[in-house]
């Protein structure tokens, strides 16, 4: 009975760090692949925006958005 109760125990350990690791992959998969591209092209808009005296203010709001989404938090 403890042999069955500690193999599970280690299942479960093995089952949550396979958990945290597969979140893990796909936390960066996502950045890489969707919010990396969309932020560098945000930026690329903002500095062309900058380029007009016009639209220097939507310019810095558009590359502020692309830096968050390059780099969370």
């Amino acid at each position: 009975m403890i042999s069955f109760i500690l193999c599970l125990l280690l299942l479960t350990i093995l089952f949550g760090i396979a958990y945290k690791i597969t979140g893990a992959i796909l936390k960066a998969c996502v950045w890489l692949l969707i919010l990396l591209p969309i932020g560098l092209i945000l930026s690329g808009v903002g500095v062309i925006f900058c380029c007009t005296i016009i639209l220097i203010p939507v310019g810095i709001g558009i590359i502020k958005a692309g830096i968050w989404m390059i780099l969370p938090g």
